[in-house]
């Protein structure tokens, strides 16, 4: 942690906004090959991994999520990727299934406690 920046209990809510609008500003494809490089590690491989490994890894995961959104995308009748089209396409797959319905349950949480504490503001 950079020493110029305040600890979070003593930083304002505008400099933390600041940050967050900085993040967001980094390239998508850096970020998501940053996090598959922090997965490979948690799994068992080398800190700083190879990176025609990460762009193997990039390359697969991107090409099953797009097939996996055609899919979805070619059982409904306007080509929206619904919610219904994923259980649907996953249902078979309790590992999925179950997984889908934790983080769509944790998703809903943050939303609720975000919503609390803004109005406790």
């Amino acid at each position: 942690m950079e020493e110029d920046k305040l600890p979070i209990a003593d930083a304002s809510l505008f400099e933390m906004e600041e940050e967050i609008g900085e993040e967001s500003k980094e390239d998508p494809m850096e970020k998501f090959r940053r996090e598959i490089r922090t997965m490979l590690y948690a799994f068992g491989d080398v800190k700083n991994p190879h990176e025609a490994t990460l762009d193997l890894i990039y390359s697969i995961v991107v090409e099953y999520i797009t097939n996996v959104a055609k899919i979805g995308q070619s059982l409904e009748p306007r080509n929206k990727l619904t919610l219904q089209a994923i259980h649907y396409m996953t249902q078979h797959d309790i590992r999925k299934f179950d997984r889908i319905r934790e983080l769509l349950t944790m998703n809903e949480e943050i939303k609720k406690a975000r919503k609390d504490f803004d109005t406790h503001i």
